[in-house]
């Protein structure tokens, strides 16, 4: 067991406003490049971003990268060769994605970043995203008052390794649950006793999360990087017999709104809604195109969802 005092960490980024050339997207093809549909999350930003270009003219392909950048390369070179005017890119790695902005910009197509992360000096237009790093911060002070003070024996259940989105979520939670520790009692610390690497679905999740309680039985606390991992924690846990075991998450999957609000080990998940993600990308393609200023980094509103606010958004006829 590995004892560590975290200290906050900040992440600043500093949006540029870019502006082009005012015309409709209408009659105007899009290319939607998805690092994958494996999960509820994903399928729901698909379908969304498909919804609103029906309803608004949009032509428009998807494609599947199914987590592999050589895929993903193809999938966008076939989308210029189709005429694509814009590619928006669901990235599968931070900088394995670089190739296919590069890809674009030499073939005068805008590109617009979706959800993940790339690295700046990729070519794009702008990047739409949750602000994981803060989303992390709120997750992790639910953490910490939920606790008020008895030990953390805590658990990572992250998504992949390299997963720049990953990594700003698990650290904004440690950071979040040290500043609640220590605004409360003036010191903090804070015992990781597991991690496990589910692949961002709640089987690999679950398999994971089993690894985990047998090598810490003493965890008291998942914090899952989203909520499929988290449903998949929800079930390793219950076949071991131990809902003594908190659970937090990330993303705003009504199945884990649903289990929050109804009590028990599901504490807290981070609202990342694919639906609004995809909706802020077509709303800034739109802006963009009639020339107004766009920024270069345009964040959702963080909120961590918990008992205390979890009617104002739990929806079970949504689709995500």
């Amino acid at each position: 067991m590995k004892k560590i005092l975290m200290a906050a960490l900040a992440v600043f980024v500093f949006g540029t406003a870019i502006a082009c050339g005012g015309e409709s997207l209408k009659g105007k093809k899009i290319g939607l490049a998805m690092q994958t549909i494996n999960g509820a999350y994903f399928a729901a930003q698909e379908e969304t971003f498909i919804t609103l270009c029906k309803e608004k003219g949009i032509d428009y392909q998807t494609a599947d990268a199914n987590g592999n950048t050589n895929v993903e390369l193809a999938n966008v070179e076939n989308f210029i060769t189709q005429g694509c005017d814009v590619v928006v890119i669901n990235p599968v790695h931070p900088q394995g994605t670089i190739e296919a902005t590069r890809k674009c910009a030499e073939a005068g197509v805008a590109v617009f970043i979706m959800d993940n992360s790339i690295l700046p000096e990729a070519n794009y237009v702008s990047m739409i995203q949750s602000d994981n790093y803060t989303l992390g911060t709120l997750v992790g002070a639910d953490i910490g008052r939920h606790f008020a003070g008895k030990p953390i024996k805590l658990g990572m259940l992250s998504g992949n390794t390299g997963n720049t989105l990953g990594l700003a979520r698990r650290m904004g939670a440690l950071a979040g649950l040290v500043e609640y520790m220590l605004e409360r009692s003036g010191e903090a610390q804070v015992d990781i006793v597991a991690q496990g690497w589910g692949g961002w679905n709640q089987a690999d999740g679950q398999k994971a999360a089993e690894n985990m309680l047998t090598s810490a039985p003493e965890m008291n606390c998942i914090f899952a990087e989203n909520d499929d991992m988290a449903l998949g924690a929800r079930e390793a846990c219950q076949a071991a017999g131990r809902d003594d075991v908190i659970i937090c998450g990330a993303d705003g999957n009504k199945t884990m709104y649903r289990l929050i609000k109804e009590g028990g080990q599901m504490l807290a998940t981070g609202r990342n809604d694919p639906a609004e993600c995809a909706t802020k990308v077509i709303e800034t393609i739109e802006k963009w195109a009639a020339g107004e200023p766009v920024q270069r980094l345009v964040y959702l509103t963080p909120v961590s969802v918990s008992a205390r606010n979890i009617d104002t958004y739990y929806n079970p006829d949504s689709t995500f």
